[in-house]
Parts: C-alpha cells; sequence; structure tokens
C-alpha cells in the first residue's frame, strides 16, 4: 500500500453542517476501500490565489492516508461529481516523504490538542475572573448600600433623644381661662381710690387747723 495526500478546496457558502457532511463523505471511501486514513486535517479558510467560480476564498482539507491505487481513483471520482469542491490535488509520497508527513501529522493533531487544552483553560480562568468580578462589584455595592443606610439613620438618632428629653410645651390657655385667671390673681386688681381721695381732704382741712391754733396762741 502506497501513501497518498489528497487536498480539496469547499465552497466557502457551505454551513458548518454541510461541509462536515461532504467531508465524512469522503473519508468514507478511503474506509471502505480498504485504506488507513493517517489523518483528517480541516486546514481553515483561506484567499485562493485566483477568483474559482468567482469565489476568493475556500476552506481546505488534507487527507493523507495508506491505501492500494484504487481508493484515489475513486475519491477523485467523487470529487468531480461534487459541485461544493472548487479545486482538488492528489499525489503519491515517496516512502521518505511519507514517514515525515506521518510524523508531522502526529505532532500536528498533538499540537491541536494542547491548543484545545489551554483555550479551555483560558476560557475558565476568564470565566472565574468574570465571576470574581461580578462577586466584588456586588459586595460593593452592598457595602456602599449599608453605608447610606447608616448615614442616614445616624442623624435622627439625636433628634429622637433631644424630643425625648425636651419639656413638653404647656397647654395653650383659651379666652375664658385667661379672663377667670385675671380675675383671681390680686396682682391685677386696681387700687382703690380711698387713700387717694382722702389726700385732697386731709389737705383741705389743713388750713381751718392751721387758724384755730394761730387763735388760740393770740
Amino acid at each position: 500500500m502506497a501513501t497518498y495526500e489528497t487536498v480539496f478546496i469547499t465552497l466557502p457558502s457551505l454551513t458548518e453542517q454541510e461541509e462536515a457532511d461532504l467531508v465524512a463523505a469522503l473519508a468514507q471511501v478511503v474506509s471502505d476501500d480498504g485504506g488507513t486514513m493517517a489523518t483528517n486535517d480541516r486546514m481553515g479558510r483561506r484567499r485562493l490565489a485566483y477568483p474559482i467560480r468567482k469565489f476568493e476564498d475556500g476552506v481546505y482539507t488534507r487527507f493523507l492516508y495508506d491505501s492500494s491505487p484504487a481508493v484515489p481513483k475513486e475519491l477523485d471520482r467523487r470529487i468531480r461529481l461534487s459541485d461544493k469542491i472548487l479545486r482538488h490535488m492528489t499525489v503519491r509520497l515517496e516512502p521518505d516523504w511519507a514517514v515525515a508527513a506521518k510524523e508531522q501529522a502526529v505532532r500536528d493533531a498533538a499540537a491541536r490538542v494542547e491548543a484545545a487544552r489551554l483555550a479551555a483553560i483560558a476560557a475558565a480562568e476568564a470565566a472565574e475572573a468574570e465571576a470574581r468580578k461580578e462577586a466584588e462589584a456586588a459586595a460593593a455595592a452592598a457595602a456602599a448600600e449599608e453605608a447610606a443606610e447608616a448615614a442616614g439613620e445616624t442623624p435622627e438618632a439625636p433628634s429622637e433623644e433631644a424630643s425625648a428629653e425636651a419639656p413638653e410645651a404647656p397647654p395653650e390657655e383659651t379666652p375664658e381661662e385667661s379672663l377667670e385667671a385675671a380675675a383671681s390673681d390680686p396682682s391685677d386688681e386696681q387700687p382703690s381710690e380711698g387713700p387717694a381721695d382722702a389726700a385732697p381732704e386731709q389737705a383741705e382741712e389743713d388750713p381751718a387747723k392751721k387758724g384755730t391754733s394761730e387763735v388760740a396762741d393770740a
């Protein structure tokens, strides 16, 4: 069995599922005819050297397999019948090239696994950092809310104590009560007119008394 390498370019307009079904069908051709697939590498979307069917991009896929000469012939026939493949090429590798290509394929597969592992770790770390950031933001918001509540309760406590300690204001008196209080208070009574009236009378009596005293002396 010889080692073959087949590279084909699929339409960039295919959906992910359509592309996967097409590649799986072609890989099945290799296994059905007794071949052994060494690598099935999706090389990704790349720019074409020149437009093909008005497409400037294409998705490259590479098969590396050991098989009889009938397998690449069947692959070539299937690819030519498909309108979803822009171009393809199959080459037979020399034994030395075949060994190097297989070793490189193993290294590439290991590199893809490692890249996927690192990507998963990076995604997990990013998710953890985002969760930590959200938790810190929530804690800061809760602390700010508690501080705001505490600041709002602090000025109210002294006012409540002051209002509790302040004496109650006396009730307002009605006009009737004010009059009754004024009538019962002796300090508010007007002085009697007796002494004031007696003073002039005494003053008027003084000249008579004076004349009598003068006659007596004579």
